[in-house]
């Protein structure tokens, strides 16, 4: 995929289908259709998972910090994206934000996989979104978040160079079109996993 430069737009769910098609904005899904693009890093050492102690808390936020660094410049227009598994249209309809920041009413029915169709179905998710600019203290906030299992299947994406950050419950799957995750891998080769698959 060509990286293509894009101003920002009121409506960032049309934005995510018109640039990466009709699959949702998380990462175990983003790494079936973008292999090229991808890479992971583990918040702690050893691929440990949760944090049980402030240190290794503060470690999980140093090393997202320093990832998201390379794909995002302060005060850079994002997107943000909080996807959700719904079964009842009451939920479809209740509000969300993400650390605090209201995000919009549109929503839109996204699948994990592309088969994956019936509103029903476990693949398909409900996403929300909202624009916004890269800034550390909101990105902190949200890492302890998902490290705790509070938040989950967020993402953010930068319309001008298309890369995406998706935090999750133990590290971060990065896609990355301004540069290769080859070159992104060699900045923090200790964060990533052993495993030849990289998960």
């Amino acid at each position: 995929m060509n990286v293509r430069r894009h101003e920002m737009q009121p409506d960032p769910l049309a934005w995510w289908e018109s640039t990466f098609g009709s699959i949702a904005p998380v990462g175990h899904a983003l790494r079936r259709y973008l292999p090229s693009n991808w890479t992971r890093f583990h918040s702690l050492p050893e691929s440990k998972r949760y944090p049980d102690s402030k240190s290794e808390v503060e470690e999980i936020v140093s090393r997202h910090t320093q990832v998201a660094a390379e794909l995002f410049a302060p005060g850079e227009p994002l997107y943000a994206f909080q996807s959700r598994y719904s079964t009842t249209r009451r939920k479809l309809k209740e509000k969300r934000s993400i650390s605090g920041r209201q995000l919009r009413q549109s929503i839109v029915m996204l699948p994990v996989n592309t088969g994956a169709v019936a509103r029903e179905d476990d693949d398909i998710l409900v996403t929300r979104a909202l624009v916004t600019t890269w800034k550390p203290d909101f990105f902190d906030r949200l890492v302890r978040e998902v490290a705790n299992e509070q938040e989950s299947l967020v993402a953010f994406a930068a319309p001008g160079s298309q890369n995406v950050y998706c935090p999750y419950d133990g590290g971060m799957d990065i896609f990355v079109f301004s540069t290769t995750p080859v070159q992104l891998e060699k900045k923090f080769p200790n964060w990533l996993s052993d495993r030849q698959d990289k998960l």
